[in-house]
């Protein structure tokens, strides 16, 4: 037992040797030469980011009717003079999308000194009367502003049912079809070239729709054929003085379409 165990010690030992006399794994040294010209790279690099070379100089805004360049700039900070590789196009966007008349935006740079704000704006298509004020209604049926007044050139819809809004949000309606009978005729009113006159469109009942044209009541009925109720109606109202009233009703195109004056 003592001979195993004095056997297995001097192999212990024997190994230990042997590792103490491996030749061991040398240190990648990196001459300091080397060292002074990456640095040197690295602060020539970093001198050359932050020079006027990569300053804003022009600033052009894209597709865009409301918002002037003043404006846009001072909302996400940018400046003539800006560094364009620094400045925080991301943070930008997403500032700018936050307005309602906002539906998309991007920050282009175009080397060396130019960024380009490009804009997808959403458009008023309607107006809908709230408790002595009037939101202003795009195409998806989205809340974009409400204001104490409206200026003619788009229908004023009446007959959706709703308690409340969000500004930026779509508007919540209890008659959701009603709501999608305002989008169709709105823009079928822009179609055809309405937008001059006073319009006024009652869809509380989608069965039976009418419509004011300046002073003349319109009786459009349902649905039905509404495109080319419209294109009558845009093409009678232009023979009608303003100042006369009266009624039409075009709820069956199959019948004579006659105009009734009322005193």
């Amino acid at each position: 037992m003592r001979k195993k165990r004095k056997k297995q010690m001097e192999d212990i030992d024997l190994m230990e040797e042997l590792e103490y006399y491996q030749p061991r794994k040398k240190r990648l040294e990196i001459p300091q030469k080397y060292v002074i010209v990456a640095v040197l790279i690295l602060l020539a690099g970093a001198a050359f980011l932050f020079s006027p070379f990569f300053a804003v100089k022009n600033i052009r805004v894209e597709n865009s009717e409301r918002f002037a360049t003043s404006d846009l700039c001072e909302r996400i900070g940018l400046n003539q003079g800006d560094n364009a590789i620094l400045f925080n196009r991301s943070k930008a966007e997403d500032i700018l999308r936050q307005d309602p008349y906002i539906k998309d935006a991007r920050l282009v740079w175009e080397f060396p000194d130019t960024m380009v704000i490009s804009l997808t704006e959403r458009k008023v298509r309607a107006y809908v009367p709230y408790m002595g004020s009037y939101l202003y209604i795009d195409e998806e049926g989205r809340v974009l502003d409400v204001q104490n007044v409206y200026t003619e050139g788009l229908p004023l819809v009446k007959g959706l049912v709703f308690s409340g809004f969000q500004r930026g949000e779509v508007l919540q309606v209890e008659n959701q079809e009603s709501l999608q009978v305002m989008l169709q005729i709105s823009q079928m009113i822009q179609k055809y070239n309405l937008t001059e006159f006073a319009v006024e469109v009652d869809v509380s009942n989608t069965s039976d729709i009418y419509a004011t044209v300046n002073q003349v009541q319109v009786h459009l009925g349902t649905m039905d054929n509404m495109d080319q109720k419209i294109r009558t109606m845009a093409a009678v109202v232009v023979t009608i003085p303003e100042e006369d009233r009266g009624t039409l009703d075009l709820s069956d195109l199959s019948k004579p379409i006659v105009f009734q004056y009322l005193l």
